[in-house]
Formats: C-alpha cells, sequence, structure tokens
C-alpha cells in the first residue's frame, strides 16, 4: 500500500481553528474503523469554549447510518456546551481529498484493527501526524515521533459472524482525551510531528510498494 505523492501533499494554508479529522467508514458504534471513539472522546473532552472541530469524513460504501441515533448514545448525557462536530457525508472526488486534509490539523484513527489504513498515510502526506491505536497495519508507518499512539485491550469480535473467533482493539478513551487535548494546546508539539510525518510519508509511496513487489519477485520466482 502507499500514497500518491502527485495528489497528497501539504499546501500553505492558514487555518483559523483547530480540526481534527476522520476519514471512516461507519455504520454502528461497534465497528472496526473506530469513528464512535474519536466522536465520544472529542464530546467528553472539549466545549464550545474551545476553538477545536472535529470533522467526521464517512465513507458511504458502508452505507449510511441513523447518525442522530450513534451520536446521541455517544454524547455525555448531563453536558450542553459540546463542542463542534461536523459529519460529512459528501462523496468528494479523490484528487478533492488533498483539499480535506490541507483544512486539518491533525488526523485521528483510533481503528479497532486495521490491515494498513491508506487515509492515515495519505494524511501525514499531507502534513498531518495522526493519532491512532497500537493494534493493526498503521503501526508499519505510525510512532509517536510522527504522531501519537493509543493503548486500548483486546476484545473477542461477537456481533459479526464474519469476525468470530478474532480479537479487535478496544481503545483507552482516557488516553485518547489526553492526547487530543496535548495536540490541541501544543502547536509546536504538532508542527514537530507534522514534519516527521512528512518525512514518513515520502517512504510509503506507491512506487516504493511496487519496487519492493519487484525485488520479491526477483528473489523468490526468478
Amino acid at each position: 500500500h502507499g500514497q500518491n505523492p502527485e495528489l497528497f501533499y501539504p499546501k500553505d494554508k492558514p487555518i483559523d481553528v483547530f480540526r481534527f479529522l476522520l476519514n471512516k467508514g461507519w455504520r454502528n458504534n461497534y465497528d472496526r474503523g473506530g469513528t464512535m471513539y474519536a466522536i465520544k472522546a472529542f464530546l467528553e473532552e472539549f466545549t464550545d469554549k474551545d476553538n477545536v472541530e472535529l470533522i467526521c469524513k464517512i465513507n458511504q460504501v458502508y452505507g449510511i447510518p441513523d447518525i442522530n441515533k450513534l451520536i446521541e448514545e455517544l454524547r455525555p448525557k448531563d453536558k450542553t456546551n459540546l463542542p463542534k462536530l461536523i459529519i460529512n457525508f459528501d462523496n468528494l472526488p479523490y484528487n478533492k481529498l488533498v483539499d480535506l486534509y490541507n483544512n486539518c490539523n491533525v488526523f485521528i484513527m483510533p481503528s479497532r484493527a486495521e490491515s494498513f489504513g491508506i487515509p492515515g498515510i495519505e494524511a501525514m502526506a499531507c502534513g498531518l501526524p495522526v493519532i491512532t491505536t497500537n493494534f493493526g497495519g498503521q503501526i508499519d508507518y505510525c510512532n509517536n515521533e510522527n504522531g501519537w499512539i493509543i493503548s486500548g485491550e483486546l476484545e473477542e469480535i461477537q456481533h459479526e459472524l464474519l469476525y468470530e473467533g478474532v480479537n479487535w482493539l478496544t481503545p483507552n478513551i482516557d488516553e485518547l482525551k489526553k492526547i487530543m487535548r496535548e495536540a490541541y494546546e501544543n502547536p509546536n508539539l504538532v508542527k514537530q510531528k507534522s514534519e516527521k510525518a512528512l518525512e514518513t510519508a515520502k517512504q510509503f509511496t506507491w512506487d516504493n510498494s511496487a519496487d519492493k513487489i519487484m525485488e520479491l519477485y526477483e528473489t523468490f520466482i526468478c
């Protein structure tokens, strides 16, 4: 897997609001992508007094859920001054995603399990450090230098027959909230991690992936 540097690159664009971005599917509040954990942490940690937003770009390939019901399950019951949460179902052309990434500060991917997590490396190619879990293929390119790694607990999946007997991670919400607050309050730290994210993304291009496949082919087949 990889990213296309002709499509994903940083743009010098002033941002007047600190924005977290998530780009994932969302079917229910048990989902593998972990969208619900990002929303829950965000709504619990921040208020409307914080100059912050969470944009959730939802991939429609998994269907469109009852958003109001799902968010109602996640929102703090005793809290009225909630921060700004934006749910985006727009079917953006692939070459327009670069603008979405560049309009945000930090990418958040609290996945329960990943094979690779292509949106994460695309975000890093645009200069966004990534907050993600320590379970899945995204650990090939995410670390505490170019982002933040959160822990969690492995649990056997019982709500989907397809994944019967498989373990997924349940992220530590308190840890996620703490890291989101740290990112929001430390622009210099975000900048440092952003620079590392750009360096890492250059190693994970489709061309580099193709070269590695050819090396393996020549080693084991030819």
